[in-house]
């Protein structure tokens, strides 16, 4: 079968990125030919893309074989020429790109990217007819495939950041995403709650939609020794010439002095001096300096934004005893605000954590006398930068709880099932998507509320008190439930099931 894919961004990072990656690289294995447009720079180190080339009104040119292993089908990467603008639901630095927020963009600007993906759909169908297809997001995905192929020709995948980040906040999104799903012959999405949120958008669609969860890597994410897991991760850190482009050490002292002079718009223009797609340049040695640690180690993984609430697991932590580790693992403009939160505990300066509080749009709950007990709180928390899935599943083997306390309503919780499967216990927070992810795991671990907590001011002590009593528990029985979490994982929530259904939607 031929697939075509319409997906606007990268191949790796964020959940959606990796959605769409895992599952063209199922597909390819399993024999189908997928045409994949999208503006993944340097695909060939992906090792799954055939073939890589640019999707033009005029056509598809620039063909070249990128030299991936052989398989049973092949995937075909086609980058649209969209020019210079990227529109994007959160602002983050994309090579060679002048990047902007959907709800920022002109009605013109808007206008002209939907007409250049539109007829690069065109040409890539006419070039490659497929026999199904799927478009990506809410919006823009499902509109430009109805104006490009018409009305049950494509499956809508909602993937929920389409949602809080464009379509709830400007109605001209909202007419653009009825359009498109008003012509898919399906809307798929990762849970009950990310399709009940759609339907509100377009009633029309009631009965057209399918839950489809994404998949884990099982093989890839799976429990490790904790030295042996950081150190594999830390040797091939050293070898990765990127890591030089990454936030240097020195920025600590930057972000700390932005800090004690009340200058909260500077640690913004700070996380925009080094590369923020890359690890940090010391990120090996961090690693490593966990590989000792006798006590507990809890961590996050995503992107470093306000609405990921990463603040609350470092306020909670310095609620924690001092043998409690830390490990922040992303990549965001707000990685500078969470150094400074950290130089505010560090220091017990309940003078700039209130600044801090004051100024930027991190949640913060913390007394000035819990400020002022948490000094020394650096010494106990290690940040990397952005790590990929070549180092991550160790980086999370090595945790014993990995804290999910997003404020977004989420349309999965991906992070969390690859905690699960990499043998760290999920701690999530209790709402949207994520409370159907803490639903099943908790009843595969057979203790109901154990891996999650309330959403919600006070969230920080909630947080704190769930992760001391997670962390009470014998290391024996909380091994058990870790492999009971992994077990569920592998049996219900695995790509090639996801790949399989997604296609079956499609019409295969």
């Amino acid at each position: 079968m031929r697939i075509l894919v319409w997906h606007g961004w990268l191949l790796e990072g964020t959940g959606s990125n990796v959605y769409t990656a895992k599952v063209a690289e199922v597909w390819r294995r399993q024999g189908h030919e997928v045409v994949l447009l999208c503006q993944q720079p340097r695909p060939e180190r992906l090792g799954f893309v055939d073939v890589r080339g640019v999707v033009r009104q005029e056509g598809v040119s620039e063909l070249a074989e990128t030299g991936a292993g052989p398989a049973p089908g092949r995937v075909i990467l086609l980058r649209p020429d969209i020019g210079t603008l990227l529109p994007v639901f959160v602002e983050d630095e994309y090579e060679g790109f002048e990047v902007k927020r959907f709800v920022d963009l002109t009605d013109r600007e808007l206008g002209a990217y939907l007409d250049v993906n539109v007829r690069a759909l065109q040409a890539a169908s006419s070039w490659r007819p497929p026999d199904g297809a799927v478009a990506g997001h809410l919006i823009p995905g499902p509109v430009m495939a109805r104006r490009a192929l018409g009305d049950g020709s494509f499956v809508a995948k909602v993937h929920g950041s389409d949602l809080e980040y464009a379509v709830r906040l400007q109605e001209r999104y909202a007419t653009l995403a009825r359009e498109g799903v008003e012509g898919a012959r399906a809307v798929v999405g990762a849970s009950r709650d990310v399709l009940r949120r759609t339907v509100e958008v377009a009633p029309a669609i009631r009965g057209r939609t399918r839950v489809i969860e994404p998949g884990v890597d099982v093989d890839r994410w799976r429990p490790r020794d904790r030295a042996e897991a950081l150190e594999d991760a830390a040797r091939r850190l050293d070898a990765d010439p990127d890591t030089s482009r990454g936030r240097p050490a020195s920025m600590d002292r930057s972000a700390a002095a932005a800090l004690a002079g009340g200058d909260i718009e500077a640690l913004d223009a700070l996380a925009r001096t080094y590369d923020q797609s890359v690890p940090d340049p010391d990120a090996a040695d961090r690693l490593r300096s966990l590989t000792a640690a006798a006590g507990p180690v809890v961590g996050y993984l995503g992107k470093l934004i306000p609405e990921k609430g990463v603040e609350r697991m470092l306020e909670a932590a310095g609620l924690l005893g001092p043998e409690v580790r830390v490990v922040v693992v992303g990549f965001g403009l707000g990685r500078e605000l969470l150094a400074a939160l950290v130089a505010a505990l560090d220091a017990g300066d309940a003078g700039g954590y209130a600044r801090l509080r004051e100024g930027s749009r991190l949640e913060l709950e913390l007394e000035p006398d819990e400020v002022r007990g948490a000094r020394g709180f650096a010494d106990r928390v290690v940040f990397t930068g952005r790590l990929d899935h070549r180092y991550a599943p160790e980086v999370v083997a090595a945790l014993d709880v990995l804290v999910v306390p997003s404020t977004l309503e989420e349309a999965f919780g991906m992070v969390a099932a690859e905690g699960a499967a990499a043998g760290a216990l999920p701690l999530v927070a209790r709402h949207s998507s994520l409370a159907e992810v803490a639903e099943a795991l908790e009843a595969a671990v057979g203790h109901p509320g154990a891996l999650s907590f309330e959403p919600g001011p006070g969230a920080t002590r909630r947080l704190a008190a769930a992760l001391e009593e997670l962390l009470a528990v014998p290391a024996e029985e909380r091994r058990g439930l870790a492999l009971a979490a992994r077990g569920h994982v592998g049996a219900e929530w695995s790509w090639e099931r996801t790949a399989e259904r997604l296609l079956e939607a499609a019409g295969g």
